[in-house]
């Protein structure tokens, strides 16, 4: 019995811990979700990059040292949904949840701020990339990537594409991270195959929100204005 009320007391402590450290999905602009509930530990968010421009030193380092760490936040997000008892509509548990870049965050504020970088670091021969997806779900964890590119338009002038690049994944079960998806090269320019970005914005009248957020994310370290040889 004694072991029981400890548990539950262990329990208890945990969720008014992580009711502290919540993050609201409906106020994450740089960021739009498929999923029923809204709400994820503040940690896991502020590992994921959304709405970021990540030249190459920054997608190495965020393979390298930051994939691990998201281990562990995504399990107390999965260990919060459990406890507290969130269901779905049809009131089954939540179990998973999809994230996506905010395409008007994108590619109407935080890319063309940083246009010119971008096309230093494509002028350097370096690759440009931002977050595009991360799963979460009771059997694993995803994180996708796409590239930016530059493509000639009628007027013969460059405009910003993109397409895929890589995606990791990590299996609870085997309990490592592995590439399912890797593009190793291809022209910075003028590629083949790619996929167009929204020409108009869809800002909801939230313009204020996207600008304020567009300051934050110009005031991060690590940003594309780094010149980097990785």
């Amino acid at each position: 019995m004694s072991e029981t009320l400890e548990i539950q007391e262990i329990c208890d402590k945990f969720l008014r811990e992580a009711s502290f450290n919540l993050t609201n999905l409906r106020n994450q602009i740089q960021l739009t979700y498929w999923s029923e509930q809204h709400f994820i530990t503040q940690g896991l968010i502020e590992l994921l990059p959304f709405g970021e421009i990540l030249s190459n030193i920054c997608f190495y380092s965020y393979v390298d040292y930051f994939l691990d760490k998201l281990i562990s936040k995504a399990n107390q997000t999965l260990l919060y949904w459990r406890l507290s008892g969130i269901t779905q509509y049809d009131g089954t548990p939540v179990t998973q949840l999809s994230l996506f870049y905010d395409e008007t965050f994108l590619w109407h504020y935080s890319a063309p701020v940083y246009q010119e970088e971008i096309r230093s670091q494509f002028q350097s021969g370096h690759r440009v990339r931002f977050l595009s997806r991360f799963l979460l779900s009771q059997t694993e964890i995803e994180v996708e990537f796409n590239e930016i590119r530059l493509q000639t338009n009628f007027n013969n002038d460059f405009q910003f594409v993109y397409t895929n690049s890589n995606t990791y994944q990590y299996k609870f079960a085997n309990l490592r991270w592995q590439p399912i998806r890797t593009i190793l090269s291809f022209p910075l320019i003028n590629l083949p195959t790619f996929s167009l970005p929204i020409t108009v914005p869809n800002a909801l009248g939230r313009e204020t929100e996207y600008q304020a957020y567009l300051t934050q994310v110009q005031g991060l370290p690590n940003n594309i204005h780094i010149q980097d040889h990785y």
